[in-house]
């Protein structure tokens, strides 16, 4: 290994974590949205049965 080959490393692993937390974030928000979609479901009940 060359020195000069060693400071790129750290950026395109940072870039991955960055992609990574974004992931990691999105299915947060799929599993909210999820969760969210069950509960209204069962209280509210299906969408026939709703008065607008």
């Amino acid at each position: 290994m060359h020195p000069e080959e060693q400071p790129p490393a750290p950026d395109k692993e940072e870039k991955f974590h960055i992609w990574r937390l974004l992931g990691i974030i999105f299915l947060v928000c799929v599993s909210l949205a999820a969760a969210s979609i069950i509960v209204d479901w069962a209280i509210i009940g299906p969408l026939e049965g709703r008065a607008y």
